[in-house]
């Protein structure tokens, strides 16, 4: 008798204060684990049945930050650079490598962000291999005015920038930052409306003044980039947003922490609806790597010692959760460090960097693991049923092989050409990948490939 639609047997699944727990048996159906079983217990059957054959089983990765649909016209010649396939190839990425959620940005603009939005979401719809939640922004008084009904249309998140201005901005297409007076009041507005705020936080004044300096030397490598965006920048902005928001009581993250100065000024101010995400790459990578333009992203790469410091206090419990802030500029777009577009890949190598870097190099439990890659991200961004293995939650699952494996840009299915962790070596990737209780992904092959994710924003709770 069929009694499931999928059953993982010998699953380890994670559990706190058990560093040998025993193998179960996951029953899935309908798209939830409907039971846990151990391994004398007998479930019946199922439709499909995985052996894990005692690797780990954790919830599918929430990437807190990815930028999947952000295009350029100039790449649109590219496969996989086009509205019409993007989200194809990178969300077939983001499964091999155990990513099933993404929080993505709805396309920058200085227009309507409820349209931005909009065409997100059908783009999404048609081709996304995994479920994916839109965060909204706030750039000018127009999209300022906008957030109720920005808030009707779905979105329960909105960004704000701090420090883009003149040429910059205008290079990346037309992303805005605001001013402090124009903060202020979209933290109160975003309060008002029971959301939460997002911000990139360097200041725009600092940012300016040294990036200047720095063009005007040719910028040359790395450490010199690294120079335009002080840390300073990061600290002021941090110590300023954080500020505003406590006194709006705006629940507020701040997003891809490159420094300390985010963690000091939220422990000096103490304001228990701020939260802390950070990116693989300010602990992997560094300004002495000899990659150049391949690493150029705002906010930049550190110093060797800071990224070392980051992987200490992320190990202290300092970071709340990550995401890979995924750009889809191809090399091309990489000419140089003053010329090359920001950003860089990784919404494929989210989970196995974390696993390889924090677990197997650093002696992170599993269990705080999953805490930094799904369950602290499903709760602060309310989506209920995620980021937990236990009956109930969505059947959103990783099997994790481990050994060891040599990155190459070539196997990650991404549309963009090239990966700054080129040639960097994991010690854990996916064996296997579920979505929604159905498997999609075994054994290096999409096996269902004709599923596709849920849009989340329907189901986003103010919860966090």
């Amino acid at each position: 008798m069929t009694t499931f639609d999928l059953l993982i047997r010998n699953a380890v699944i994670p559990r706190d204060g058990t560093d040998n727990p025993e193998p179960r048996t996951i029953a899935i159906r309908a798209g939830r684990i409907a039971a846990i079983a151990g391994p004398d217990e007998d479930l019946g059957g199922a439709t499909q049945t995985v052996d894990a054959e005692g690797r780990w089983v954790i919830p599918g990765a929430i990437d807190t930050h990815t930028h999947i649909g952000q295009l350029a016209p100039e790449y649109n010649h590219l496969p996989g650079l086009s509205e019409a396939d993007n989200y194809t190839y990178e969300t077939r990425a983001a499964i091999a490598g155990g990513c099933t959620t993404a929080l993505n940005y709805a396309p920058f603009g200085q227009g309507s962000v409820v349209e931005a939005y909009q065409s997100g979401v059908a783009a999404a719809t048609a081709q996304s291999r995994m479920n994916v939640l839109f965060h909204g922004y706030v750039m000018n008084d127009k999209q300022l005015a906008e957030l109720p009904d920005a808030v009707a249309a779905g979105m329960r998140t909105f960004k704000m920038f701090m420090p883009y201005r003149g040429a910059e901005a205008c290079a990346l297409g037309g992303i805005g930052s605001l001013d402090h007076a124009q903060l202020r009041l979209a933290f109160q507005a975003i309060a008002e409306l029971g959301c939460q705020a997002l911000v990139h936080a360097e200041d725009g004044d600092i940012v300016a003044h040294c990036t200047a300096e720095e063009t005007r030397a040719g910028m040359p490598d790395l450490e010199s980039y690294e120079r335009g965006r002080p840390v300073e920048a990061e600290g002021d902005a941090s110590w300023t947003a954080l500020y505003l928001a406590e006194r709006a009581g705006c629940r507020v993250s701040i997003v891809h922490v490159s420094s300390l100065e985010a963690m000091r000024a939220r422990r000096a101010l103490g304001y228990p609806a701020a939260s802390l995400e950070s990116c693989p790459h300010y602990m992997l990578l560094h300004t002495g790597l000899p990659i150049g333009a391949a690493g150029k992203v705002a906010p930049p790469l550190r110093g060797p010692e800071l990224a070392d410091q980051i992987t200490r206090a992320v190990l202290a419990g300092e970071i709340d959760f990550f995401g890979s802030d995924h750009n889809v500029w191809p090399a091309e777009a990489k000419p140089n460090l003053i010329d090359g577009r920001a950003g860089l890949p990784g919404v494929g190598l989210l989970l196995p960097l974390l696993v390889t870097h924090l677990v197997f190099e650093h002696g992170l439990s599993m269990s705080r693991l999953v805490a930094l890659t799904s369950t602290n991200a499903a709760d602060k961004f309310g989506l209920t049923g995620k980021g937990r293995v236990a009956v109930g939650a969505d059947a959103d699952l990783v099997v994790l092989d481990t050994g060891r494996r040599t990155i190459r840009a070539q196997d990650l299915h991404s549309a963009v050409d090239y990966s700054p962790y080129e040639g960097m070596e994991l010690r854990a990737w996916p064996h296997a990948t579920v979505l929604g209780g159905r498997l999609v992904y075994a054994g290096g092959a999409f096996v269902a490939d004709d599923v596709r994710g849920e849009i989340l924003n329907h189901r986003y709770s103010t919860a966090g």
